[in-house]
């Protein structure tokens, strides 16, 4: 009985602890069960975190915020819209501003009074910004409202931040969490420019010193699918042939996972249970997740491999544009046969192309050269990385399974 249980709350402190991996700030209302585990298992939480990636977790009563450092340029996951599409730079800037507003916000206040204090941050900070000026200022406004919404700084109480998206002229009433929008921003800007500012988050993760470079490589394995060899400094190469098997043990404690190590280099696996729960298979770097575009990005890297079939050893080989566009283009052509799955609506072919090879991209499978010269067709400057080779035949097989 007392293996049964230490297994059982083994499972439940890596399940928390993958949760806060892909979420950094959940809250009792947007994950409620989870931050229950959480909460169950904060002492061992915390040590953990900090051990073994040196990151600060910080629990409080209705919210609990990892706060992670490093790896600025190497992990970035752009915030998305309701609708799939990632945040412009403009709805970057409203929500900074709305944050700078809040501290002089009520625990109850209105879109309205949110907005005159945006203009009073905006003109503080000398942007000529108005997000009641016109219908695309209010949108790229209320996306960023709408994301505060969903991490629990602020609460629609009356009405609906969507109806004052389409008309300016609708209230809407909101509830303020101060205490969550105090830990939202993992790193309160200090620095005259933000060059300054990313360049010192990013500090560690270019130090000589052994025992950082050896954290900032763990960081590495945690926060992305694949970490390919050749595409590290040397400093980091040498930690990893040293140090990738205490690695796989201390990321396998702290989550479940599995790294697979090979000669190309690392990837992380995550356990079947966790891939299979709706709650866990949501990073954006989940892969293969659920829904159209992950599907419709499986049958595209399956048919890509089998076609290319890259040699042993090999870090990566080019994608002829000529392929991919057929390739790519037989895949949305079909994607009606798919649109049963979680996705029931389905994007043009043009916005499903693109998702899908920001999806390969992001999960490391595909790699693309850019160029300064001309604009690159969608397709062109692709290459098929060394971790596609896994997904051959997976396409097939789940499409049997299923």
């Amino acid at each position: 009985m007392a293996a049964k249980e230490d297994i059982a709350l083994t499972i439940e402190r890596q399940a928390a602890a993958r949760r806060l991996l892909a979420d950094p700030l959940i809250t009792v209302h947007s994950h409620p069960e989870d931050f229950a585990l959480v909460q169950a298992h904060s002492d061992w939480l915390v040590r953990q975190f900090r051990r073994v990636l040196g990151y600060e977790l910080l629990i409080a009563d209705d919210h609990a915020r990892l706060v992670k450092t490093g790896l600025v340029h190497t992990v970035t996951t752009p915030l998305l819209r309701d609708s799939g599409a990632p945040f412009t730079p403009r709805a970057y800037t409203y929500m900074a501003l709305t944050l700078a507003a809040l501290p002089d916000a009520g625990p109850r206040t209105t879109v309205a009074e949110l907005a005159a204090g945006v203009r009073a941050a905006a003109e503080e900070a000398g942007l000529a910004l108005d997000p009641e000026a016109r219908l695309g200022e209010r949108r790229a406004f209320v996306a960023g409202l709408t994301r505060l919404v969903g991490w629990g700084v602020l609460t629609e109480t009356g009405g609906r931040l969507a109806d004052y998206a389409r008309d300016g002229t609708c209230e809407v009433a909101l509830a303020v969490n101060h205490g969550i929008a105090a830990h939202l921003l993992a790193h309160i800007p200090h620095t005259a420019t933000p060059e300054e500012f990313v360049n010192l988050v990013q500090r560690d993760s270019v130090s000589s010193d052994e025992k950082a470079a050896e954290l900032t490589l763990r960081r590495l394995l945690a926060e992305t699918p694949v970490v390919y060899r050749e595409e590290l400094s040397t400093v980091h190469r040498v930690q990893l042939a040293r140090h990738q098997w205490r690695a796989a043990a201390e990321l396998a404690d702290l989550l479940g996972c599995d790294l697979e190590i090979r000669a190309e280099g690392v990837a992380l696996i995550m356990p079947a249970e966790a891939m299979d729960d709706p709650r866990e298979a949501v990073h954006p770097t989940t892969f293969p997740g659920k829904g159209l575009v992950s599907y419709s990005a499986l049958v595209l890297l399956s048919r890509l491999v089998t076609m290319l079939a890259p040699p042993p050893f090999s870090h990566g080989i080019p994608i002829p544009a000529e392929l991919l566009d057929t390739e790519l283009a037989a895949v949305v052509d079909n994607v009606h046969q798919w649109s049963h799955t979680a996705h029931s609506h389905v994007p043009d072919p043009d916005d499903l192309a693109e998702r899908i090879l920001t999806l390969l991209h992001d999960s490391r499978l595909l790699d693309r050269v850019t160029t300064d010269d001309a604009p690159q067709r969608l397709t062109e400057g692709w290459r098929l990385l060394a971790a596609a080779a896994r997904y051959r035949d997976a396409a097939f097989a789940r499409s049997d399974a299923e």
